[in-house]
């Protein structure tokens, strides 16, 4: 992925800078927008947040640990048997009934990745084969465009992992209600 990235800002900085185009210098340094594009999505290496967002990103199951939760709070608790099979019915159709939309979400974050440097790559191709100059305002409304896409794309994750916290969270309150310790 961050070859993806080099490749569209080292492009950019090219296209930005070709022959026949007018040179406005704001465009010279506009290509590292797109490597701080791929540090805000991705998170920094080695990072906590760098390595929650390669696992949802690998499959989005790795984000919805009900189950593991479930079982790591019942661990040695007292629990009455029928109050404790109600609530593992309840984890397991939580995690069933949230498995799509997680799936959905990480589809638009693998999107979001892929489509954020289409946009400044779009309006410097389009200046090039037009064959005038790159117009100020288009361009960095184009990177713009990337910078906004990637920092919802990051809130939305960060959304889905704080609702994921809160019903774990839930479980283990349940769990604590019904044990005997």
């Amino acid at each position: 992925m961050l070859v993806y990235y080099l490749v569209f800002s080292v492009v950019l900085f090219a296209l930005n800078f070709s022959r026949g185009v007018r040179v406005d210098l704001v465009f010279f340094f506009l290509p590292a927008v797109i490597l701080l594009d791929y540090y805000i999505v991705l998170g920094l290496p080695g990072s906590s947040f760098a390595g929650r967002v390669a696992l949802f990103v690998q499959k989005a199951d790795n984000l919805l640990n009900f189950r593991k939760t479930f079982e790591e709070e019942t661990k040695g608790k007292l629990i009455d048997s029928e109050n404790l099979k109600n609530l593992e019915q309840v984890v397991t159709s939580l995690e069933s009934r949230l498995r799509k939309p997680t799936e959905i979400q990480r589809k638009l974050y693998l999107f979001s990745i892929y489509a954020a440097p289409l946009f400044p790559m779009a309006v410097m191709l389009s200046s090039i084969l037009l064959q005038r100059g790159t117009e100020l305002y288009a361009g960095l409304f184009s990177y713009g465009a990337s910078f906004i896409i990637v920092i919802l794309a990051r809130r939305a994750f960060r959304t889905l992992e704080n609702t994921i916290e809160k019903l774990n969270n839930e479980i283990r309150k349940a769990i604590e209600d019904i044990s005997y310790n």
